[in-house]
């Protein structure tokens, strides 16, 4: 038997180096079920193209870190072992994009994405999806990074995460993915930041199972209940508000 050997493309090898640096990281999963029938009817009554179910729960996650400062946090291990707390949360949309032919991981970076409209965070995400390399600064800079001898990379990420503050810079506080409408759900990652959010398929009555991966040395437990309490609470009020909000000018029409 003969076997082919195959060079790593960016996105393996971006995958690779996150796997081998969140091993640093001890993660505690926390799934749960919320009802999101009011998000869902108000997405439901727009046109398409309606805002990505991504961007409503990137930017409810963000709402609710801003009166949860556990979500806003990062662990340092330099010059001493201390918390970080950034001013607002940092969020991070796992996508997938092509390049050189092949499916490629990218992310999508939302600074404000609790202050700005759902509207502008969906033409940020197709923006990160479908814009040149060398016109997506943050696309950019992963292929830059995959370039780099590996043992370069390796000592790059592990004071990343000694330091926190390039995490913060490049990356952001928290990552969502999810597989769109495929019958699954991703139940954990290999993110290096503090919280990683999963979803499965949105039911007809508003139901999805929802999973929040953390580093336990942030927060405990009781911060990711709370967490996905408020990302219920927020999705069914303030997002499900804007929402309904963006319908009305065209019934006005």
């Amino acid at each position: 038997m003969t076997l082919r050997r195959l060079p790593l493309p960016p996105g393996r090898q971006m995958i690779a180096d996150l796997s081998w640096a969140s091993l640093r990281v001890p993660r505690c999963p926390l799934p749960a079920r919320l009802a999101l029938p009011r998000a869902l009817a108000a997405r439901a009554a727009l046109p398409a193209p309606r805002p990505p179910w991504t961007i409503l729960f990137t930017k409810a996650f963000a709402l609710v870190a801003e009166d949860q400062p556990a979500l806003r946090r990062l662990h340092a291990t330099l010059p001493r072992p201390a918390l970080l707390e950034a001013p607002h949360a940092i969020g991070c949309i796992v996508l997938e994009r092509e390049h050189a032919g092949q499916p490629t991981l990218a992310l999508a970076r939302f600074r404000d994405a609790h202050a700005t409209p759902l509207a502008r965070l969906a033409e940020q995400l197709h923006h990160a999806k479908t814009a040149p390399p060398t016109e997506s600064r943050h696309f950019h800079r992963l292929l830059r990074f995959a370039r780099l001898p590996w043992p370069l990379r390796r000592l790059m990420l592990r004071w990343a995460l000694a330091s926190a503050t390039p995490l913060l810079r490049y990356g952001g506080t928290f990552a969502i993915s999810s597989l769109g409408s495929r019958p699954a759900a991703i139940v954990d990652s290999v993110s290096v930041l503090p919280c990683f959010l999963s979803y499965g398929p949105i039911g007809a009555d508003g139901g999805v199972e929802v999973f929040l991966s953390f580093d336990h040395r942030v927060m405990d437990g009781a911060d990711g209940a709370a967490a996905l309490e408020g990302l219920e609470a927020a999705m069914e009020t303030l997002v499900a508000a804007e929402l309904a909000a963006m319908a009305e000018p065209m019934l006005v029409e």
